[in-house]
Order: C-alpha cells, then structure tokens, then sequence
C-alpha cells in the first residue's frame, strides 16, 4: 500500500474518531441539559408545594380570627362589609375565593342532617322518601342506621351485615356499611348530613337538597337565589317559608364549622378539611374535631 493511500486512510479515522467524539459530546452536553431543567422543574415543583403550604396555614389562621371576631348574624352585614374575608363568606358550604389559588368552603354543621342518635329518625327517613325511596325502605334504613349504633331492633330491621358497630359512626364514611345504603344513596347523604349531634337546626345554612326537600320548589328557588346573592335576611326567610326560630330552629350559624381550604401555587395544590368548634370567650378558644 503506499503512502499516500495509508495517509488517506488514516485521515479518514481520524476524522470518523473526531464526529463520533463530537457525537459523544453533544449527547453529553444534551444530557446535562435536560438534567438540568429537570432539577429547576423539580425544585420549583417543591418550591410551590412550600408556598403553598406556608399560604395554607396562613389562610387557615386569618379564616379563624374572623371567624372569632366578626360577628356571623346578618344583622351585622355594615361590619362583614368592611373585612375581605367577611364580605365574601357564607355557611352553607359554597366555596368563595378569597385570593388568587385560594378558596374557602365553610358550612355550619347546624345546617346538616344528624345521624347521631334516634333523635331525628323521622327527618332522615322523609329525606330518604323525597330521594326515591319507598317508605317501607326508608323505615328500614333508618332502622338499620339505629341498630348499627347501638340500639335495639325492631320490626324494620334487615341488617345482614356482621360488622354491627354498636356505637355512634365516628365518620360520615361508616354509613357505606349500613344496609340499604349504596354508593349512589352514600354520595346522596354525605354532602348534608353530620354524624355529631345537633340540638339545634338551622334551614338558612342548610345544603341545597335539604332545602328542596323542606320547602316548595317556588319558595325553594326564591331562598337559594337570595342566599347566593347575599341577600338572605331572617326577615324574609320567615316570611317565605313560614319557619320561625325556636327551641329547635335557629336562623344563626352554630359554633361549630366544617371549614374546607384550598390553596394553589403553579401545579402544586395543598388542601385541609376539617371542623373547628369555635369559643371565643374560652382559654382555648378553637378545638379541631377532626
């Protein structure tokens, strides 16, 4: 072979070993690349988580103070007016946002249907009927609903199930194990019903399927659309529906909250459920529930 020939030859290698090592470092470079903005996106990722969670607790601490120290009975709406979070507030558990990527939901628990007890056996079973329900299966889910918390049976009974607790439900999800009860009629009842007792009943807060229930659909549509407007007085709910307050019946919302948070920052979502039994006048003026 000549020289010359094996000079080409080489300077062929050469430039092939010289494209493949550029090669190399470009899918090297490329690589870094990436890695790198994964690292940024991974670290803003849980930069906003952070923030998030710091706006959360932040939000949680504000709602609280106001909630100690604004007056909740409409006939103090001049000074709800004059507080951000008070102008904007209800308690019948419609989420209101009260920043950007941040919403509250607050309902009064003497708003919902308790299932605690016997005590409103009858109620439970008329909201039962007006949900589909024959009366003869409303009286045994009901019955079900006794028996499972501890108290005798009777003739409506049908428990087939072993695990009979035998006690108040702890939570609202316990009610999936009550015979009658399935998944469309538990997504029914969790949204209005409490399993905590309640000695008072308050229609202004209640949910909205409560509402029908309780009241004709003209008189229903009227309170909702003067509820969502804000314009929902004592006054004008007596005069419509014909309900006064009473050893029953309150129209203020309760000491007790189920207070729902939400708080967003880019993708990151950080979120807290909880009841709060407020007691401004107590050392210990906030006892979470749950």
């Amino acid at each position: 072979m000549s020289s010359k020939r094996l000079n080409s030859i080489q300077r062929g290698v050469a430039l092939i070993q010289v494209l493949l090592l550029t090669a190399i470092l470009s899918m090297m470079a490329l690589q870094f690349t990436l890695s790198s903005r994964q690292q940024v996106t991974i670290a803003t990722e849980l930069q906003n988580r952070m923030e998030a969670e710091v706006k959360l607790r932040t939000l949680e601490s504000k709602l609280l103070f106001t909630l100690l120290s604004l007056s909740k009975n409409d006939a103090d709406r001049a000074l709800q007016q004059e507080d951000e979070i008070g102008r904007l507030w209800n308690f019948y558990g419609k989420p209101f946002a009260v920043s950007d990527g941040a919403t509250v939901s607050i309902q009064d628990l003497n708003g919902l249907l308790s299932v605690y007890g016997a005590n409103n056996a009858q109620q439970i079973e008329e909201f039962l009927i007006f949900l589909g329900k024959q009366p003869q299966e409303a009286k045994s889910i009901t019955s079900n609903l006794k028996y499972w918390q501890g108290y005798d049976r009777d003739q409506f009974t049908t428990m087939n199930n072993r695990e009979v607790r035998g006690n108040y439900l702890l939570n609202v999800a316990e009610l999936k194990k009550i015979d009658g009860i399935d998944d469309k009629l538990y997504e029914q009842l969790s949204p209005v019903v409490t399993t905590l007792q309640n000695l008072l009943f308050n229609p202004m807060t209640a949910p909205l399927p409560l509402l029908q229930a309780m009241l004709s659909p003209e008189i229903c549509s009227e309170v909702a659309n003067l509820r969502k407007e804000g314009r929902l007085t004592r006054k004008r709910f007596s005069e419509l529906t014909q309900i006064e307050e009473g050893d029953t019946i309150t129209f203020i919302p309760g000491r007790r909250l189920q207070i729902e948070l939400t708080v967003a920052v880019g993708t990151s979502v950080a979120k807290r459920k909880f009841i709060a039994y407020l007691r401004p006048e107590n050392r210990f003026p906030v006892v979470w529930f749950q």
